[in-house]
């Protein structure tokens, strides 16, 4: 099973939206959606179509990126308001074992989720009081291999235990990527059941640090992976070329389109990510970054549910 960390932001969900009703996420992939604001419109959105469709997801009641604080209510009362399993319930832990304590038992809470880093010591029984109650099923660990003792305690708790990578090389500059070729970008979906897994994470075609807002690039890249041969994932970055200015974002994304609609074209790439860049590019109309940005994680998620699918 793939679980890929998202933030509940706008195109992020509506990414999931699409693939849900599409059928492409149902029984190989389970999101994990970490919010960054104070709002729920967006969420909404999201679990109508996840309870219509029978997709499950993961949301984070505890983030503190964006606009929340560090154990903020705000979202364990959401999911409260909903009462049911298409939101289940995920704590970061951050030497917070009380308040996850007081959480589940306060909301009854079931079939949890615990994410972790991986320097947690082996005598960390705060941590331990948590990982051994029966309302967590899940625990996703950061790079889990950097901390051998505790790969060996959770594989001996006998819960869902998934690897959470940072794959996503993040450069200062969008233009940066101009000069970059294709790359392996992941194995982890041909070994991690041989590694004792029961799941494997990452953070898609993003990178792992939270930035508010953002400003009009320089450069517009699309960033598509796909399965070689092998069935390794690769990365190809498709920049412009125009990047001395801010100025005319639409020209600068027909120049990455072209290149990644040809490169498509070539390799016979095609899903319903690329059919959507495809039209974009064939009726020269500019759909906005954030449909830029979605392009990116329907097409990984595609890649990666194909695969799970087939193999």
């Amino acid at each position: 099973m793939y679980y890929p960390f998202l933030r509940a932001r706008q195109f992020e969900l509506i990414a999931l939206r699409e693939l849900a009703i599409e059928g492409a996420l149902q029984g190989v992939i389970i999101p994990i959606l970490e919010p960054v604001k104070e709002t729920h419109n967006n969420l909404n959105l999201a679990h109508k179509v996840f309870k219509e469709k029978d997709q499950t997801a993961y949301l984070i009641v505890n983030s503190n990126k964006g606009g929340l604080e560090e154990d903020n209510p705000y979202y364990i009362g959401y999911l409260a308001t909903i009462n049911d399993e298409v939101f289940m319930p995920a704590f970061h832990y951050r030497n917070n074992a009380e308040y996850i304590y007081k959480s589940i038992e306060q909301f009854g809470l079931t079939n949890c989720m615990l994410i972790c880093e991986n320097d947690i010591e082996g005598d960390d029984i705060n941590f331990k009081s948590i990982a051994e109650l029966a309302a967590i099923s899940h625990i996703t660990v950061n790079d889990p291999g950097r901390n051998r003792s505790l790969n060996r305690y959770i594989r001996g708790l006998q819960k869902d235990f998934i690897r959470l990578d940072d794959l996503f090389e993040k450069k200062d500059r969008n233009s940066d990527f101009l000069g970059i070729i294709e790359h392996r970008f992941s194995e982890e979906h041909i070994h991690y059941t041989n590694e004792g897994f029961e799941g494997f994470s990452d953070y898609t075609v993003l990178p792992k640090e939270y930035v508010e807002g953002g400003s009009t690039p320089r450069a517009v890249v699309i960033h598509l992976t796909y399965l070689n041969s092998q069935n390794e994932i690769w990365i190809r970055h498709f920049t412009s070329e125009t990047n001395d200015s801010i100025a005319n974002v639409q020209g600068k994304f027909a120049e990455a389109a072209a290149k990644a609609v040809n490169y498509c074209r070539r390799n016979g790439l095609s899903n319903s990510a690329i059919t959507e860049l495809e039209t974009y590019f064939d009726t020269e109309h500019y759909p906005g970054l954030g449909t830029v940005k979605k392009l990116s994680i329907k097409n990984h998620l595609l890649v990666l549910s194909n695969f799970l699918r087939n193999r």
